[in-house]
Protein backbone atom coordinates (compact mmCIF):
# COMPACT_ATOMS: atom_id res chain seq x y z
CA UNK A 1 0.00 0.00 0.00
CA UNK A 2 1.74 2.63 -1.92
CA UNK A 3 1.11 6.42 -2.27
CA UNK A 4 -0.08 7.30 1.42
CA UNK A 5 2.18 9.97 2.20
CA UNK A 6 1.10 12.78 5.50
CA UNK A 7 -1.40 15.67 3.95
CA UNK A 8 -1.07 18.97 5.30
CA UNK A 9 -3.61 20.26 6.95
CA UNK A 10 -4.90 23.96 6.59
CA UNK A 11 -2.38 26.56 8.26
CA UNK A 12 -3.08 29.94 9.06
CA UNK A 13 -0.44 32.25 10.64
CA UNK A 14 -2.80 35.45 11.10
CA UNK A 15 -4.47 37.90 9.11
CA UNK A 16 -1.55 38.94 7.32
CA UNK A 17 -1.26 35.63 5.74
CA UNK A 18 -4.45 36.13 4.14
CA UNK A 19 -7.12 33.06 3.19
CA UNK A 20 -5.92 32.04 -0.25
CA UNK A 21 -3.30 29.48 1.20
CA UNK A 22 -6.76 28.02 2.62
CA UNK A 23 -8.18 27.37 -0.10
CA UNK A 24 -5.37 25.76 -1.64
CA UNK A 25 -4.81 23.56 1.44
CA UNK A 26 -8.42 22.56 1.84
CA UNK A 27 -8.37 21.73 -2.21
CA UNK A 28 -5.42 19.40 -1.57
CA UNK A 29 -6.44 17.61 1.51
CA UNK A 30 -9.89 16.87 -0.38
CA UNK A 31 -8.60 15.43 -3.38
CA UNK A 32 -6.05 14.13 -1.83
CA UNK A 33 -4.43 10.24 -2.58
CA UNK A 34 -5.40 8.70 1.31
CA UNK A 35 -9.09 10.29 0.88
CA UNK A 36 -9.06 8.55 -3.01
CA UNK A 37 -7.94 5.24 -1.65
CA UNK A 38 -10.92 5.75 1.25
CA UNK A 39 -13.50 5.64 -1.48
CA UNK A 40 -12.79 3.23 -3.57
CA UNK A 41 -13.98 0.32 -1.39
CA UNK A 42 -17.52 1.69 -1.91
CA UNK A 43 -16.97 2.64 -5.80
CA UNK A 44 -16.43 6.03 -5.00
CA UNK A 45 -14.74 8.98 -6.98
CA UNK A 46 -14.74 12.43 -6.66
CA UNK A 47 -16.21 14.83 -9.07
CA UNK A 48 -13.42 16.69 -10.21
CA UNK A 49 -15.20 19.72 -10.90
CA UNK A 50 -14.34 21.89 -7.94
CA UNK A 51 -13.21 21.89 -4.03
CA UNK A 52 -16.72 23.42 -3.41
CA UNK A 53 -18.28 20.06 -5.63
CA UNK A 54 -15.96 17.75 -4.20
CA UNK A 55 -16.81 18.43 -0.63
CA UNK A 56 -20.55 18.35 -1.16
CA UNK A 57 -19.75 14.84 -2.85
CA UNK A 58 -17.40 13.47 0.39
CA UNK A 59 -20.18 15.07 2.59
CA UNK A 60 -23.15 13.36 0.82
CA UNK A 61 -20.98 9.91 0.47
CA UNK A 62 -19.64 10.18 4.08
CA UNK A 63 -22.98 9.84 5.10
CA UNK A 64 -23.93 7.14 3.68
CA UNK A 65 -21.17 4.77 4.75
CA UNK A 66 -19.23 6.32 6.85
CA UNK A 67 -21.86 8.06 9.56
CA UNK A 68 -21.54 5.57 12.41
CA UNK A 69 -22.55 7.41 15.19
CA UNK A 70 -26.67 7.89 14.11
CA UNK A 71 -27.54 10.92 16.47
CA UNK A 72 -25.83 9.42 18.92
CA UNK A 73 -22.85 10.72 21.58
CA UNK A 74 -19.40 9.42 19.93
CA UNK A 75 -19.08 7.56 23.08
CA UNK A 76 -22.48 5.80 22.82
CA UNK A 77 -21.75 4.60 18.93
CA UNK A 78 -20.97 0.89 17.93
CA UNK A 79 -18.25 -0.62 16.93
CA UNK A 80 -18.66 -1.46 12.90
CA UNK A 81 -16.00 -4.23 12.25
CA UNK A 82 -14.54 -3.86 8.41
CA UNK A 83 -12.05 -6.45 7.20
CA UNK A 84 -8.68 -7.09 8.00
CA UNK A 85 -7.72 -4.87 4.82
CA UNK A 86 -10.00 -2.69 4.42
CA UNK A 87 -8.86 -2.05 8.63
CA UNK A 88 -5.22 -0.85 7.70
CA UNK A 89 -6.39 1.04 4.81
CA UNK A 90 -8.31 3.17 7.03
CA UNK A 91 -5.58 3.35 9.60
CA UNK A 92 -3.14 4.22 7.35
CA UNK A 93 -5.42 6.67 5.56
CA UNK A 94 -6.58 8.44 8.29
CA UNK A 95 -3.14 9.22 9.56
CA UNK A 96 -2.12 10.78 6.44
CA UNK A 97 -5.25 13.34 6.59
CA UNK A 98 -3.73 14.30 9.62
CA UNK A 99 -6.06 12.12 11.95
CA UNK A 100 -3.14 11.18 14.25
CA UNK A 101 -1.61 12.65 17.60
CA UNK A 102 0.37 15.89 17.23
CA UNK A 103 2.25 16.71 20.33
CA UNK A 104 4.73 19.00 19.08
CA UNK A 105 3.40 23.09 18.82
CA UNK A 106 4.86 25.16 16.19
CA UNK A 107 5.28 28.17 18.17
CA UNK A 108 7.63 28.65 21.23
CA UNK A 109 4.91 31.24 22.66
CA UNK A 110 1.17 31.81 22.56
CA UNK A 111 -1.15 34.61 23.78
CA UNK A 112 -3.83 31.76 24.62
CA UNK A 113 -4.07 28.08 25.01
CA UNK A 114 -7.54 26.77 24.71
CA UNK A 115 -8.33 23.01 26.50
CA UNK A 116 -11.29 21.54 24.36
CA UNK A 117 -13.49 20.28 27.16
CA UNK A 118 -15.06 16.48 26.73
CA UNK A 119 -15.53 13.12 28.30
CA UNK A 120 -14.07 13.85 32.07
CA UNK A 121 -11.72 11.38 31.06
CA UNK A 122 -10.67 13.69 28.00
CA UNK A 123 -10.97 16.83 30.44
CA UNK A 124 -7.90 14.73 32.33
CA UNK A 125 -5.60 13.76 29.93
CA UNK A 126 -6.20 17.05 27.59
CA UNK A 127 -5.52 19.44 30.23
CA UNK A 128 -2.05 17.35 32.18
CA UNK A 129 -0.84 17.58 28.29
CA UNK A 130 -1.07 21.11 27.99
CA UNK A 131 0.58 21.25 31.55
CA UNK A 132 3.09 19.44 30.25
CA UNK A 133 3.88 21.13 27.38
CA UNK A 134 4.13 24.64 29.67
CA UNK A 135 6.34 22.68 31.75
CA UNK A 136 8.38 21.57 28.61
CA UNK A 137 9.26 25.29 27.60
CA UNK A 138 6.17 26.36 25.94
CA UNK A 139 5.18 29.86 27.12
CA UNK A 140 1.74 31.16 27.12
CA UNK A 141 -0.38 34.52 28.55
CA UNK A 142 -3.71 32.22 29.05
CA UNK A 143 -4.60 28.91 29.75
CA UNK A 144 -8.35 28.32 29.13
CA UNK A 145 -10.80 25.02 29.67
CA UNK A 146 -13.31 25.43 27.94
CA UNK A 147 -16.61 23.22 28.78
CA UNK A 148 -20.61 23.30 28.90
CA UNK A 149 -23.62 22.89 30.97
CA UNK A 150 -23.91 18.78 29.94
CA UNK A 151 -24.86 16.71 32.56
CA UNK A 152 -22.22 14.32 33.69
CA UNK A 153 -23.00 10.69 32.97
CA UNK A 154 -22.59 7.52 34.38
CA UNK A 155 -19.08 7.45 32.66
CA UNK A 156 -18.15 10.95 33.51
CA UNK A 157 -18.69 9.82 37.24
CA UNK A 158 -16.53 6.87 37.31
CA UNK A 159 -13.91 7.73 35.49
CA UNK A 160 -13.79 11.07 38.31
CA UNK A 161 -14.08 8.14 40.41
CA UNK A 162 -11.56 6.13 39.79
CA UNK A 163 -9.00 9.11 39.18
CA UNK A 164 -9.74 10.33 42.46
CA UNK A 165 -11.48 13.60 40.65
CA UNK A 166 -13.78 15.68 42.44
CA UNK A 167 -16.46 16.63 39.90
CA UNK A 168 -19.98 18.61 40.10
CA UNK A 169 -22.94 18.04 37.56
CA UNK A 170 -21.79 19.64 34.80
CA UNK A 171 -18.89 19.32 32.25
CA UNK A 172 -17.53 23.11 33.08
CA UNK A 173 -17.02 21.77 36.52
CA UNK A 174 -14.87 18.81 34.97
CA UNK A 175 -12.78 21.32 32.73
CA UNK A 176 -12.52 23.25 35.98
CA UNK A 177 -11.32 19.93 38.19
CA UNK A 178 -8.85 19.14 35.79
CA UNK A 179 -7.18 22.22 35.16
CA UNK A 180 -6.81 22.48 39.23
CA UNK A 181 -5.29 19.24 39.35
CA UNK A 182 -2.93 20.06 36.24
CA UNK A 183 -2.11 22.89 36.98
CA UNK A 184 -1.67 22.70 40.88
CA UNK A 185 -4.10 25.61 41.18
CA UNK A 186 -4.46 26.63 44.71
CA UNK A 187 -7.16 29.52 46.42
CA UNK A 188 -10.50 30.44 45.46
CA UNK A 189 -11.09 31.38 41.85
CA UNK A 190 -12.84 34.85 40.91
CA UNK A 191 -16.81 33.53 39.67
CA UNK A 192 -18.44 35.61 37.17
CA UNK A 193 -21.71 33.41 36.08
CA UNK A 194 -25.12 34.25 34.63
CA UNK A 195 -28.34 32.02 34.39
CA UNK A 196 -29.51 28.87 36.08
CA UNK A 197 -28.03 25.59 34.36
CA UNK A 198 -30.65 23.35 35.99
CA UNK A 199 -33.64 25.22 34.63
CA UNK A 200 -32.07 27.19 31.43
CA UNK A 201 -28.94 25.73 30.43
CA UNK A 202 -29.10 27.08 26.98
CA UNK A 203 -28.82 30.38 28.58
CA UNK A 204 -26.63 29.39 31.67
CA UNK A 205 -22.67 31.17 31.40
CA UNK A 206 -20.09 30.75 33.90
CA UNK A 207 -15.85 32.15 33.96
CA UNK A 208 -13.99 31.04 36.81
CA UNK A 209 -10.48 33.13 36.88
CA UNK A 210 -7.15 31.32 38.66
CA UNK A 211 -4.21 33.96 39.04
CA UNK A 212 -1.49 30.91 38.51
CA UNK A 213 1.81 33.11 38.51
CA UNK A 214 2.50 34.76 35.02
CA UNK A 215 -0.41 32.80 33.53
CA UNK A 216 -4.05 33.40 33.86
CA UNK A 217 -6.23 30.34 34.47
CA UNK A 218 -9.93 30.03 33.23
CA UNK A 219 -12.78 27.34 33.13
CA UNK A 220 -15.45 28.76 30.66
CA UNK A 221 -18.80 27.68 30.06
CA UNK A 222 -21.17 29.77 27.29
CA UNK A 223 -24.85 30.61 26.63
CA UNK A 224 -26.09 29.14 23.55
CA UNK A 225 -26.48 30.92 20.53
CA UNK A 226 -30.23 29.38 20.39
CA UNK A 227 -30.72 28.67 23.96
CA UNK A 228 -34.60 27.96 23.34
CA UNK A 229 -33.25 24.80 21.13
CA UNK A 230 -30.00 23.56 22.31
CA UNK A 231 -27.17 23.94 24.87
CA UNK A 232 -24.09 26.13 23.65
CA UNK A 233 -21.93 24.24 21.11
CA UNK A 234 -18.24 24.54 20.93
CA UNK A 235 -18.67 27.38 18.68
CA UNK A 236 -20.60 29.21 20.78
CA UNK A 237 -17.94 28.98 23.88
CA UNK A 238 -15.14 29.57 21.73
CA UNK A 239 -17.02 33.20 20.36
CA UNK A 240 -18.28 33.62 24.09
CA UNK A 241 -14.78 33.35 25.18
CA UNK A 242 -13.37 35.17 22.17
CA UNK A 243 -15.98 38.10 23.17
CA UNK A 244 -16.67 38.19 26.12
CA UNK A 245 -13.54 36.82 28.57
CA UNK A 246 -10.45 37.04 26.52
CA UNK A 247 -11.39 40.25 23.79
CA UNK A 248 -8.86 37.55 21.18
CA UNK A 249 -7.50 40.05 19.05
CA UNK A 250 -5.65 40.02 15.28
CA UNK A 251 -1.62 39.45 16.62
CA UNK A 252 -3.15 36.68 19.12
CA UNK A 253 -1.71 33.30 18.65
CA UNK A 254 -4.02 30.43 20.42
CA UNK A 255 -2.80 26.73 20.65
CA UNK A 256 -5.52 24.40 20.92
CA UNK A 257 -5.63 21.28 23.32
CA UNK A 258 -7.69 18.32 21.99
CA UNK A 259 -6.97 14.53 21.09
CA UNK A 260 -6.77 12.08 18.04
CA UNK A 261 -8.97 11.62 16.54
CA UNK A 262 -10.32 14.92 16.73
CA UNK A 263 -7.25 17.17 15.78
CA UNK A 264 -8.09 17.66 12.27
CA UNK A 265 -11.80 18.74 12.45
CA UNK A 266 -11.55 20.48 15.67
CA UNK A 267 -8.28 22.47 13.58
CA UNK A 268 -10.75 23.77 10.59
CA UNK A 269 -13.41 24.71 13.06
CA UNK A 270 -11.25 26.53 14.94
CA UNK A 271 -9.39 28.55 12.20
CA UNK A 272 -12.75 28.91 10.70
CA UNK A 273 -14.58 30.51 14.04
CA UNK A 274 -11.40 31.97 15.66
CA UNK A 275 -8.69 32.37 13.13
CA UNK A 276 -10.49 34.57 10.47
CA UNK A 277 -13.10 36.06 11.83
CA UNK A 278 -10.37 37.77 14.70
CA UNK A 279 -7.33 37.50 12.64
CA UNK A 280 -5.55 35.47 14.93
CA UNK A 281 -2.98 32.38 14.29
CA UNK A 282 -4.31 29.13 15.45
CA UNK A 283 -2.58 26.03 15.78
CA UNK A 284 -3.94 22.33 17.22
CA UNK A 285 -2.06 19.58 19.33
CA UNK A 286 -3.56 16.52 20.05
CA UNK A 287 -2.60 13.54 22.78
CA UNK A 288 -2.70 10.22 21.95
CA UNK A 289 -5.51 8.35 24.00
CA UNK A 290 -4.56 4.53 22.96
CA UNK A 291 -1.03 5.36 24.81
CA UNK A 292 -1.86 6.87 27.96
CA UNK A 293 -0.32 4.89 31.01
CA UNK A 294 -3.83 4.70 32.86
CA UNK A 295 -5.86 1.74 31.65
CA UNK A 296 -9.34 3.62 32.79
CA UNK A 297 -8.80 6.50 30.58
CA UNK A 298 -6.80 4.40 27.72
CA UNK A 299 -8.81 4.62 24.17
CA UNK A 300 -7.89 2.68 21.34
CA UNK A 301 -8.69 3.64 17.87
CA UNK A 302 -10.77 1.80 15.21
CA UNK A 303 -11.41 1.74 11.97
CA UNK A 304 -14.79 3.04 11.95
CA UNK A 305 -14.01 6.01 14.54
CA UNK A 306 -11.80 6.92 12.02
CA UNK A 307 -14.17 7.30 9.87
CA UNK A 308 -16.56 8.76 11.58
CA UNK A 309 -14.12 11.60 11.97
CA UNK A 310 -13.02 11.73 8.22
CA UNK A 311 -16.71 12.70 7.93
CA UNK A 312 -16.56 15.49 10.57
CA UNK A 313 -13.59 16.83 9.17
CA UNK A 314 -14.89 16.56 5.48
CA UNK A 315 -17.89 19.26 6.90
CA UNK A 316 -15.24 21.55 8.67
CA UNK A 317 -13.36 21.31 5.64
CA UNK A 318 -16.88 22.81 4.39
CA UNK A 319 -17.31 25.39 6.45
CA UNK A 320 -13.22 26.39 6.29
CA UNK A 321 -13.76 26.59 2.56
CA UNK A 322 -16.56 28.89 2.69
CA UNK A 323 -15.23 31.25 5.31
CA UNK A 324 -12.16 31.66 3.47
CA UNK A 325 -13.94 32.00 0.44
CA UNK A 326 -15.82 34.23 1.52
CA UNK A 327 -12.92 36.04 2.75
CA UNK A 328 -11.23 36.26 -0.13
CA UNK A 329 -14.45 37.66 -1.92
CA UNK A 330 -14.35 40.51 0.63
CA UNK A 331 -17.31 39.41 2.06
CA UNK A 332 -15.73 38.01 5.91
CA UNK A 333 -17.17 40.16 8.74
CA UNK A 334 -14.60 40.52 11.42
CA UNK A 335 -15.85 39.70 14.61
CA UNK A 336 -16.98 41.97 17.04
CA UNK A 337 -14.40 42.79 20.09
CA UNK A 338 -15.31 42.89 23.40
CA UNK A 339 -14.84 46.72 23.75
CA UNK A 340 -16.90 47.43 21.12
CA UNK A 341 -20.12 45.29 22.09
Amino acid sequence: MHGLGPVRLPHYDGRAAGPHSLLADVAAWTGSEPMRRLLEPHGGALPGTSTADDLAYLEAFSAVHWDFRAGRERHETDLAPLDPEQERLVGRAALALGLGADAKPRRRHYTHVLVLGGLVGSCLFRTRFAAQLLAEGITADNVTGVGGFRPLGAADFEAAAVSGLPCEGFEVDAIESTLKRAFDLRGEPRIDQGGDPHTAPGRAWKVATYEAGPVVVRAVAAPSSQPDRRRADTVDTCRFWADEVVDLAPGDSVLVVTSSPYTAFQHCDAIAHMGLPYGCAVDTVGVDPSILPEPHLRKAHTASGYLQEVRSTIRSMQRLYDAAYAAVQGRGVKAPSAAAR
